[in-house]
């Protein structure tokens, strides 16, 4: 069985969490480190009998976990285990392919339409000037989820980081990209774990450049 939570309103989030916390509490949660635990649990059934709840965490994003998560989702549609699938940053195909084997969606997008103020962080933070990304942080984290502004980082991350590795000419090294890259991945990761807090890492990291 599977219920699927896309997008960072952190209203909607916080309902579907409430919600399914009546399946009971998660077993595992997995992220795309993990992936090759993920089929186990698929026939997999508690010895004692209880419901097994598996937390599927933003297994979407890596190239490798996605290809296996899809390749599953008709045998995890049909367990018995409970497979929450959540998918901050899912577009619209991946929103679709969900969509066909979820017993339920809760549909947590925000309006595409953004403070233009996180784009402009991205751009600082590209640009490598520290003091305005801190500057323009500190007035985005009052208006957008972590969630929100770490995805937005990432994905400018990677464009970034792309053309440091065509030749392009950008403030950062190839070794610099790999452990900023890193670590605003890593920065969801704990966050979701509940090890760190997301804004105080992307804070940090933006402190670091």
């Amino acid at each position: 069985m599977i219920y699927s939570i896309i997008g960072t309103d952190k209203l909607i989030k916080d309902t579907a969490i409430k919600e399914l916390q009546s399946c009971g509490a998660v077993s595992r949660y997995l992220y795309s480190e993990h992936i090759g635990e993920l089929e186990s649990f698929v026939s997999g059934a508690s010895l004692f009998g209880d419901v097994v709840i598996v937390s599927c965490v933003s297994l979407m994003e890596s190239a490798s976990s996605k290809e296996e998560l899809i390749r599953l989702l008709p045998s995890m549609e049909v367990s018995q285990t409970v497979f929450i699938i959540d998918e901050p940053f899912a577009d619209v195909h991946k929103v679709n392919r969900l969509s066909k084997v979820s017993k339920k969606i809760y549909d947590a997008r925000e309006e595409k339409k953004k403070d233009s103020s996180i784009f402009t962080l991205c751009t600082s933070f590209a640009n490598r000037d520290k003091k305005s990304a801190w500057l323009q942080f500190m007035d985005v984290k009052e208006k957008e989820s972590g969630e929100a502004i770490q995805g937005a980082l990432w994905w400018k991350w990677r464009e970034l980081w792309q053309d440091t590795l065509s030749g392009r000419g950008t403030k950062y090294t190839k070794e610099e990209c790999e452990r900023i890259g890193k670590e605003l991945l890593e920065a969801s990761i704990l966050a979701h774990r509940g090890e760190k807090d997301l804004m105080t890492e992307l804070e940090r990291i933006i402190l670091s450049i």
